[in-house]
């Protein structure tokens, strides 16, 4: 499964390899190069199994509270870390009881698209952020290894589709910007080429990589609209804190994409209404 996948993955970076070279598209190029890089220590942590995983998601975990600690300037950096990862670790423990604290990450993302510039600035919404939304999607990754081995690999290869797709289809026809002020380059024909990529990405997974083969239509459309929505929902919660602290990029630590929040943003915000889903919907 993993093999088909890496090599699924590498004839598409291969192709867009190609045309950004002959365009000279630096920026293409640059993003290319780091999901090559990405995808390699994936496909590593999954091949290592769940302690694999689980060094994957406590890397990115790390890294996001790094990102975090370092745009709001925070004076205790290790007070924030040492919150976070007990309660990641407390949820990795006691992850049957995971999907009780969904809810409460539910609360922290409406909280931030409704809430006040003021109250998303101050300390309290870090810890809670870190915590019920950082912590909790980390723990998610995990459970849904632990769960479905597979199902990680949909999550991740889906996602990254409906971002490709709609990241190209909305460079080169994006006309009609349906959030202007929060996520300014966000098109409705970027969306649409997005719902056709999850699409194509769905018929893959019945066919290349049989993982979803014995599902029914009415299931693969809830995957369907259940991406579509929540993949691009995820994408603009972590816009809508870079709009309110003034900032393009979390960092730099990928070239081409920005940070670890900015390449992650909608893996992490999705994987537990994922859970979810798998545990109560798509048994």
């Amino acid at each position: 499964m993993i093999i088909r996948l890496y090599i699924f993955w590498l004839v598409i970076i291969s192709i867009i390899f190609s045309i950004s070279y002959y365009k000279k598209s630096r920026e293409t190029l640059l993003r290319v190069i780091s999901f090559f890089v990405i995808l390699n220590v994936i496909s590593l942590a999954y091949i290592l199994g769940v302690y694999g995983v689980i060094g994957f998601a406590t890397l990115i975990l790390l890294l996001s509270i790094y990102e975090l600690s370092k745009i709001y300037k925070y004076k205790h950096p290790f007070l924030l870390t040492f919150i976070i990862l007990g309660a990641y670790m407390l949820m990795l423990y006691f992850n049957s009881y995971l999907p009780y604290v969904v809810p409460l990450f539910l609360i922290i993302v409406i909280f931030t698209f409704t809430g006040k510039s003021e109250n998303i600035k101050n300390n309290f919404y870090i810890y809670s952020f870190g915590v019920l939304v950082l912590a909790t999607c980390a723990a998610s990754l995990v459970s849904l290894y632990q769960l479905k081995p597979e199902s990680i690999l949909l999550l991740i290869t889906l996602l990254v589709i409906n971002d490709v797709t709609g990241y190209f289809v909305g460079r080169k026809f994006g006309k009609i910007r349906i959030f202007k002020t929060l996520s300014p380059k966000k098109s409705l024909e970027g969306y649409m080429g997005s719902m056709v990529g999850i699409v194509i990405g769905i018929i893959v997974f019945h066919s290349i990589l049989p993982v979803l083969t014995g599902t029914s239509l009415l299931q693969n459309f809830i995957l369907l609209i259940f991406f579509f929505i929540f993949g691009n929902a995820g994408d603009l919660l972590f816009s809508k804190i870079k709009r309110i602290l003034e900032i393009k990029d979390f960092s730099n630590l990928l070239p081409g994409h920005g940070g670890i929040l900015d390449r992650f943003d909608n893996v992490l915000s999705v994987s537990p209404l994922f859970l979810i889903l798998l545990l109560y919907y798509l048994k």
